[in-house]
């Protein structure tokens, strides 16, 4: 029996969905460099992606474009056409806020969406806004084995509560589905009760700003290995160490990003 190995047939797509608002329908919650933050990682991203995957498929919703329809429809495009052996990164860049808890329901963590006119009215945030729940059924529906979710926003680590507060049977059902014994990650640019910071020096939100600096090789506090390769885990060290000393040298107080994993890591980018 003769067997004709094709390394290239064999590699693997990565398909980028990128989000950023700097403009929302009700003008005093506008930011000044979320669009940016959204653009410059779907270009470096795609950039060092190039000789590790097969094809690089991209999506880019920004501003009056990042509605909740916008979003989902491109997410049901993405359960279509992913393939297991695909590799799925999703970005987020803008405001986030936690939900109030209610008898029925506990907190949850929602990114908000370009027609949201008050991050604080409970019915726009179900109609408008994204839940971190959402994102994991997303999650569980897609079904690339290798996914990264980068949440750029206020309180972003309340996603994480999403599955570190289940009960045990759910929490490990959870894990299951996500993990399928290869790697799904989640890094958030802030605790559940902080804010994430932007700077007008950094022309970046500081926790997009570290990531950046991780990607495009600008970094000489991280040690790559002699494959050149960024991996997730990589990455996730770079930003925990780098963020709070950002924020302090810009803010005067520390911002804290967090991370929650399942499964292998995995490399996004190849360094020139």
């Amino acid at each position: 029996m003769n067997v004709r190995f094709d390394g290239k047939a064999n590699r693997a797509n990565l398909h980028i969905l990128s989000v950023g608002i700097n403009t929302y329908k009700n003008s005093k919650y506008n930011l000044s460099y979320a669009s940016k933050d959204a653009q410059e990682f779907l270009k470096v991203v795609s950039k060092g992606g190039l000789t590790l995957f097969d094809q690089i498929k991209t999506y880019s919703l920004k501003d009056n474009k990042a509605t909740k329809d916008e979003i989902h429809s491109v997410f049901e495009e993405l359960i279509s056409n992913i393939k297991p052996k695909d590799v799925f990164v999703f970005y987020y860049a803008g405001h986030g806020v936690m939900s109030t808890p209610v008898e029925t329901a506990k907190a949850d963590f929602y990114i908000m969406t370009h027609n949201m006119t008050s991050f604080y009215d409970e019915g726009l945030l179900k109609s408008e806004g994204i839940s971190a729940t959402e994102l994991l059924e997303f999650s569980k529906k897609i079904s690339a084995q290798k996914q990264l979710f980068i949440l750029d926003a206020c309180h972003s680590g309340g996603a994480l509560n999403v599955l570190a507060t289940r009960g045990a049977d759910n929490r490990e059902k959870a894990i299951a589905q996500l993990a399928r014994n290869t790697g799904t990650f989640f890094l958030t640019a802030s605790q559940d009760i902080q804010y994430a910071n932007e700077s007008s020096d950094l022309k970046h939100g500081l926790f997009t700003y570290a990531i950046l600096e991780v990607l495009d090789g600008r970094s000489s506090i991280l040690q790559i290995g002699q494959d050149k390769k960024v991996t997730v885990n990589e990455i996730k060290t770079y930003v925990e160490e780098r963020v709070p000393e950002l924020s302090e040298k810009y803010h005067g107080g520390a911002q804290y990003p967090t991370s929650y994993s399942f499964g292998q890591d995995f490399p996004i980018v190849l360094l020139k």
